[in-house]
């Protein structure tokens, strides 16, 4: 039956005379049709798609074009040419870089060089092209090189600068497959907080290979298999060697993350013996960190040969992302209703890092804002492991709003969109400023960093106004001309800090300045609900 036959079947009706014209056309249309399905031309049978192919009737066709697509070359990409030497003046003012040593690698012109310089693995190029890195940050373009040449590395950059990427990737080069050899690597951080994010950090850009990656820290158990590549804190690290749980004479690449701190006195010991373990000909060092002091560079010198130095702008300086402020609040009376003002003038956009310089100031500085109806938590060494990540994981997720610190958070922890670093109390040293400022601001998105200072704090001052000059942040005329405090005096600042008024006695008497606090909030809150409710009446909706 034809299409108007069916049309006028079972009821609908339709006008044969007054369309006749239009079935004639109709049916030649339909007449060419049938004829062209009798004797298919090839090129229609090639162009049936394969997923209506219901009948299998053009296998071969099919089987054709596959070969052709697996014939086919892939696009082409465009690779950029390395940097040559002549280039290298140029590059180096575009980038910020500072490179010293003897015989320095050229610095990395893009990811292509991986490829073109040093033939990298396929797996670690695809998980790097399937990551956020589009290409290397100045860090990464300057250290990258000078591991991968398998020399010793001395490394300064600003915070959220990409160091870690600069030290995992060519540890993953470098080590490429499993090896029956035991330990090759180690990547030594100051907490275990750090040591999580450069594990994670590993995983991700080691995905779908074999090479065995160990967490260790306090709380962990040596693994019975051995590893490639272990990250660990120093004490850990320590213990498993001289229980003879680990042994480090295979050991090849050894990087201390944030330096500056594995360096100083309550690491020193631990890193020496750490060092000393580390008995393989071959062994090559890298040091990376935000801030290189005089001291710490010297000290690394005396166990690093022929090292090169990468610097990223200029030395003990914050990345010019952060907006820095200072302060003045008088006393520590001032500081706690500084923070109450913030807080009541909605200038406190969460998420925040609040800083203070001791454990008892933390507990104390929670227990104030806990009562102000704040999403408030506070995190320090005394707390349990499994309470300081639950409370990483509720930061991370935008549970907390405000998170009270210590030192601890202040170095290479990256939390991303952190709005707003307050340094309650003042650091008690440049780089213990540069750290803790640098949780914000990070990887080219904007930050603020508010530091609160009192008269006691006058000798710490020179110094971050330095850093803030230094970073192109505005700083009034009267801080400029201010004394710099001699060798001596830093040492001493570093040594003893301020002693400064319990948090709690700067609210009032404890409990009665808490309760006037909460008073007075609960009475801003029904005058606001009055008026609500007062406007609603006025103009019902």
């Amino acid at each position: 039956m034809d299409l108007f036959g069916a049309l006028t079947a079972g009821g609908a009706r339709f006008d044969k005379k007054r369309f006749g014209n239009d079935m004639a056309l109709f049916r030649e249309g339909k007449a060419r049709e049938e004829a062209a399905q009798e004797a298919p031309s090839a090129s229609a049978s090639a162009a049936l798609p394969a997923a209506l192919d219901f009948f299998g009737s053009h296998k071969a066709e099919r089987a054709q074009h596959e070969a052709e697509t697996l014939a086919a070359p892939e696009p082409s990409r465009d690779v950029r040419a390395p940097l040559t030497r002549s280039d290298l003046p140029a590059f180096l003012r575009t980038h910020q870089l500072k490179l010293t040593g003897t015989d320095v690698p050229l610095p990395l012109a893009s990811w292509d060089d991986l490829e073109t310089r040093w033939g990298a693995e396929s797996w670690l190029l695809e998980n790097l092209r399937a990551g956020p890195w589009t290409e290397p940050t100045p860090i990464q373009r300057g250290a990258i090189s000078v591991m991968l040449e398998r020399r010793d590395l001395l490394a300064g950059a600003p915070t959220g600068s990409g160091k870690t990427l600069a030290f995992v990737l060519p540890i993953l080069q470098l080590l490429r497959r499993p090896s029956k050899h035991g330990l090759r690597a180690v990547v030594v951080s100051p907490t275990r907080e750090l040591a999580r994010q450069i594990y994670e950090q590993v995983q991700r850009l080691a995905h779908g290979q074999a090479l065995r990656t160990c967490l260790l820290a306090q709380g962990t158990k040596v693994p019975t298999r051995p590893s490639d590549l272990l990250i660990t804190t120093p004490l850990r690290l320590v213990h498993a060697v001289q229980h003879r749980e680990l042994d480090l004479t295979h050991v090849e690449l050894l990087v201390l993350d944030e330096a500056d701190r594995l360096l100083e006195e309550g690491f020193l010991a631990q890193t020496d013996e750490i060092l000393a373990a580390c008995t393989h000909p071959n062994l090559r060092k890298a040091l990376f960190s935000a801030t290189l002091p005089a001291g710490v560079e010297e000290l690394a010198k005396t166990f690093m040969v022929d090292e090169c130095r990468v610097l990223v702008g200029a030395k003990d300086s914050a990345t010019d992302t952060i907006e820095q402020r200072l302060e003045f609040c008088g006393s520590e009376d001032g500081k706690l209703h500084a923070l109450r003002s913030l807080i009541q003038s909605g200038g406190l956009q969460p998420p925040v890092l609040l800083f203070v310089q001791s454990i008892q100031r933390a507990r104390e500085l929670f227990h104030e804002l806990v009562y102000d109806g704040l999403h408030v938590d506070v995190i320090h060494s005394e707390r349990p492991k499994a309470q300081r990540e639950a409370v990483v994981r509720a930061f991370r997720r935008g549970d907390i709003w405000v998170l009270i610190c210590t030192e601890l958070m202040a170095r290479g922890i990256d939390f991303r969109g952190v709005q707003l670093v307050i340094n309650y109390d003042v650091p008690q040293s440049v780089q213990s400023y540069i750290h803790r400022i640098g949780r914000t601001g990070r990887a080219g998105q904007r930050g603020q960093a508010l530091t609160f200072f009192t008269k006691d704090d006058a000798p710490y001052l020179k110094s971050i106004v330095n850093v803030m000059r230094q970073s192109g942040c505005e700083v009034p005329a009267w801080m400029l001309k201010l004394p710099k405090p001699s060798k001596m005096l830093k040492k001493q600042l570093r040594r003893k800090p301020v002693e400064r008024k319990d948090v709690r006695a700067a609210s009032g008497s404890s409990s009665l300045g808490r309760r006037l606090a909460n008073k007075q909030r609960d009475m801003v809150q029904a005058s606001k609900r009055r008026q609500r409710e007062a406007a609603k009446a006025t103009h019902p909706p």
